[in-house]
């Protein structure tokens, strides 16, 4: 249950993150690289795992997208 819930988490700031991906500059690097805090991760490493588990592709992978 309790893994249920922390999944559901992770993705309402994964989703966060990307909004503020997309309002933001992709040459704009110091901002790109601090969103994992933004959106509420405790570490970068954190983020990483969540946006792969989530979205099948890294963070920078998907900015290439957009």
């Amino acid at each position: 249950m309790i893994e249920k819930i922390n999944t559901k988490i992770n993705r309402s700031k994964i989703n966060y993150a990307l909004s503020l991906a997309k309002s933001l500059s992709k040459k704009d690097s110091s901002s790109v690289d601090k969103i994992w805090a933004l959106s509420g991760f405790k570490s970068k490493k954190d983020f990483d795992r969540s946006f792969q588990e989530i979205h099948g592709k890294s963070f920078l992978e998907y900015l290439e997208t957009l």
